[in-house]
């Protein structure tokens, strides 16, 4: 992870998170009415930009004939994008299945912690090169 993905996933991810925890807990009705705007908007452009540093760091590894889940750090971040594709799924059920708020927020926390992980991999990554 490079030092403008570490920036996106603790302004945009950090935040995103902040604003998730308000969505839940807040008993401001126009606090949490800016909330449910930002808080898709602002992880949704996570996600793009953590797809599009993945494309690189995959474009990097082919042109350079390594492998590319050679890493740790590649793994997590894969699985990364995959359980935020799964999240961004979940609101769409939330009317159906109100539970899956519960699971939505857990998930979320969750793939926070793995990208804190995969930040701490990513610089591990960089300092051994």
């Amino acid at each position: 992870m490079d030092s403008s993905s570490a920036v996106v996933l603790f302004a945009m991810g950090g935040y995103g998170t902040y604003l998730g925890f308000r969505i839940r807990y807040s008993d401001d009705v126009e606090e949490k009415a800016k909330a449910k705007d930002l808080h898709p908007k602002l992880l949704a452009g996570m996600f793009f930009f953590f797809a599009l540093g993945a494309t690189g760091g995959v474009t990097s590894l082919l042109t350079s004939d390594k492998p590319i889940f050679e890493s740790p750090h590649a793994v997590t971040g894969v699985i990364g994008l995959a359980l935020l594709t799964i999240q961004t799924i979940l609101p769409s059920l939330f009317e159906g299945n109100p539970g899956l708020r519960n699971v939505h927020g857990i998930l979320g926390s969750s793939i926070m912690t793995l990208f804190l992980i995969h930040a701490a991999l990513g610089l591990q990554l960089g300092l051994s090169s």
